[in-house]
């Protein structure tokens, strides 16, 4: 009980930090502008960003919101859905709200390739971190229920490095920039409020 409050604690800390008081009552959806003070995260745009089994909402985020330092993701995946493999330069924390799954983290980023990855139950009221370049991937292997993460990462936006498999050389892997959630904002520059 006390981890989980201590987890809590450090979820409100970072969300005070995030959300600036606003400069306007309502934003743009690529807005640089500021955050609302108070959001109803349902009713925030989702998407699945042509990747089935995804639902992704951004809470607060660089090309969104203008943050600098941090971004905060809502994601929920469906059974058997999971991430690409993938490695990014900026850290990531994830917090599991409800369902389980397993993380493939491959912590040798200073060889050629990932290689074989070690595997970590995650479950709700969990939460794990993933250092800077590590590839990595998380799956939802539960069968019977969805895996909803809020994840925080630092040094947005996201620049993305996506592996074929896990013996794939570094020097190969696709850069995905801006990623999915980024690309409307990054490559349209927000239109002017009223």
């Amino acid at each position: 009980m006390r981890r989980m409050s201590g987890v809590l604690v450090l979820i409100f800390y970072i969300l005070s930090l995030l959300l600036p008081l606003p400069t306007t009552t309502a934003s743009s959806r690529c807005s640089i502008k500021g955050l609302p003070l108070v959001r109803n995260i349902s009713e925030l745009p989702q998407d699945n960003y042509g990747r089935g089994g995804l639902s992704h909402i951004t809470l607060a985020g660089s090309a969104m919101h203008g943050l600098k330092e941090v971004e905060v993701w809502l994601q929920t995946f469906s059974p058997g859905s999971r991430t690409p493999i993938h490695r990014h330069s900026c850290e990531e924390i994830f917090v599991v709200l409800k369902g389980s799954g397993t993380l493939y983290l491959a912590t040798s980023s200073h060889e050629k390739y990932p290689g074989k990855p070690q595997e970590y139950f995650v479950f709700a009221n969990s939460t794990f971190h993933i250092p800077v370049n590590d590839v990595h991937q998380v799956w939802n292997t539960n069968e019977h229920e969805d895996l909803q993460m809020l994840v925080i990462i630092s040094r947005p936006p996201v620049k993305v490095f996506i592996y074929e498999d896990w013996f794939m050389p570094h020097t190969a892997a696709k850069l995905k920039f801006p990623y999915y959630w980024d690309e409307q904002c990054l490559l349209e520059p927000p239109k002017d409020e009223l």
